[in-house]
């Protein structure tokens, strides 16, 4: 008998386990009713970096000492792994399933290591496609704007950038500090994207040299990401007394004197991370920095990492106060203080400062430094490049704004936001460009991943250990120089980190589900398991040894 036994009503059906078929047809008999399906999954440090950097595949190639193809696994999805593996705020970590067990895996650090492997190598250049005949004008040198040429170069179409400045980088040139991210570093990075055939011209600025109306004819596509360069307004009298926080670390970067800073006490108003850079560079330079913010420690925007910085570098954070007047007094400024207290939560979630009545006092500096957030400059823009709000529009899913074959991205849509994030908007705009100049639809439906989550990994293979972290600088040494103050991992530092991975959803070959199962129904080819159904019993014992969540019974 070969075929299978049918019944008309389930009555019919006695009450054991029975086959309905003979094992010629089923050849597990009545035993299995489950089957374990391989998948890899996404880890959820990739889930959470907003470019899906495919983290536990480059860990994999670490630990195999094959730097080559860690780097272009990172490569992929990030063109300046050396940049971000020492600005970015590393969301990634926030999602690392390890933490749950022990300490969360160093990521960023680990990016920053093969980032630098890359510079060392020197790049190699993928091929490019052929040329698609399309021109694409970028306008901004900064990490949105970079990224997408980067992204459409790859493509195989042919990229310009304007830059407003002498030289390129935006706000990772001018607004971030050398300690932080050595500009080398920036040139080296952007080294890459000249030798695939990138071009650029410095100070042609939107708006003054040139305007976007006279060019969309010129191109088959424009991607703009000028970022957020104006400071926004506090409203209060004496307001032009204050300088700007940005302005002041590009005084910085460009190597300007900024001797008058040195032995002053000088107000910074506002904390978030352009604030901690402000009075963290002042402290290099001599100067008496202080915080003084409106809310509490609790409800500052600047990340967690910088603002304990600033706190060990000795900086006072005076909270709980909003300077509601600046008057000059004898060469000095004198803000007038108004204490807060919270109430209730606002629109952004954290509890909003109401003044006390009558709790309002002076105090003296001799510079006001006002870091309270930046805005986009829509000056240079036509209206119809603008929102309903007034504000500069571009689709959030595919950077497309108003205008049929415009695009923008970056600070410049989103506001101040990090390198990463600027970087996500470059790679969704850089593939919604190349789908407009295909005559594609733009709007293409993501299916997000399945996640491992921490209760799909088998830690029983793992010990505890602590993480490994990059040797820095004392706080007795950082305060007194510009000079780096996180080291890169060396490579014996690296792979240790690296095999604290869970490797969470990705199949790293480890060989238990073909170690333990029964019934030789896993089967090993070119270094990857698969199962051979015919004689898998659905025991599920595959499922339960594998420690990276990658096999469910379904």
């Amino acid at each position: 008998m070969d075929k299978r036994i049918s019944y008309k009503d389930i009555n019919e059906l006695p009450e054991i386990a029975l086959s309905t078929g003979s094992t010629r047809v089923l050849k597990t008999g009545s035993w299995k009713n489950l089957k374990p399906v391989i998948e890899d999954k996404a880890a959820p440090c990739s889930k959470a970096c907003p470019i899906s950097t495919k983290i536990p595949q480059y860990f994999f190639h670490i630990i195999e000492k094959n730097l080559d193809r860690a780097a272009d696994i990172l490569l992929e999805k990030n063109p300046f792994p050396a940049i971000t593996g020492r600005v970015c705020p590393a969301f990634c970590q926030i999602g690392c399933n390890r933490k749950r067990f022990d300490e969360r895996i160093s990521i960023r650090e680990l990016e920053r290591f093969v980032g630098d492997y890359i510079l060392n190598r020197g790049y190699k250049v993928k091929e490019i496609p052929s040329d698609t005949g399309k021109k694409i004008l970028v306008i901004g040198s900064g990490p949105a704007g970079m990224a997408a040429s980067y992204f459409l170069r790859r493509k195989g179409h042919s990229v310009l950038i304007y830059e407003r400045e002498s030289l390129p980088g935006g706000v990772l040139r001018y607004g971030i500090p050398s300690y932080r991210l050595p500009k080398d570093i920036l040139d080296r990075e952007f080294d890459m994207l000249y030798k695939m055939g990138i071009k650029i011209e410095t100070n042609k600025a939107l708006g003054k040299d040139f305007s976007i109306d006279e060019l969309r004819d010129k191109f088959d596509a424009i991607f703009i990401a000028i970022g957020a360069w104006v400071e926004k307004k506090m409203k209060i009298e004496g307001e032009d007394l204050m300088l700007s926080g940005l302005h002041f670390l590009k005084e910085v970067n460009e190597g300007k004197d900024i001797s008058k800073f040195i032995g002053k006490k000088v107000a910074c108003i506002g904390a978030g991370n352009v604030a901690m850079d402000v009075v963290r560079t002042l402290k290099r330079i001599k100067a008496n920095p202080e915080i003084l913010y409106r809310r509490t420690e609790a409800e500052m925007p600047a990340l967690e990492e910088e603002r304990e910085k600033a706190k060990s570098d000795g900086i006072p954070f005076h909270l709980l106060v909003l300077p509601i007047k600046a008057q000059k007094k004898n060469d000095k400024i004198v803000l007038t203080l108004q204490k807060m207290q919270l109430g209730e939560p606002d629109s952004s979630g954290r509890r909003r400062p109401i003044p006390i009545d009558g709790a309002v006092y002076e105090e003296e500096y001799d510079f006001v430094i006002k870091a309270i957030g930046e805005e986009a400059d829509r000056s240079a823009l036509p209206s119809e490049y603008l929102g309903d709000d007034g504000w500069p529009f571009a689709d959030k899913k595919t950077g497309a704004m108003k205008v049929k074959g415009v695009f923008a991205g970056g600070d410049f849509i989103q506001g101040p936001s990090t390198v990463v994030e600027a970087e996500s908007w470059a790679q969704k705009a850089a593939e919604s460009i190349d789908r407009f100049l295909k005559g594609e639809d733009i709007n293409v439906r993501e299916v997000p991943p399945k996640t491992v989550s921490f209760m799909l990994i088998n830690t029983e293979y793992f010990d505890k250990e602590k993480a490994v972290h990059p040797v820095e600088l004392s706080v007795e040494e950082r305060i007194q120089t510009f000079d780096e103050e996180v080291k890169t991992l060396q490579e014996e530092m690296a792979i240790k980190e690296a095999k604290r991975c869970f490797s969470c959803g990705y199949c790293n070959s480890c060989g238990n589900c073909f170690v333990y199962c029964p019934d030789m129904s896993i089967l090993w080819m070119d270094n990857r398991p698969s199962v051979d159904y015919d004689f898998c019993k659905g025991c599920g014992i595959c499922a339960r040894e594998c420690p990276r969540g990658i096999i469910q019974m379904v």
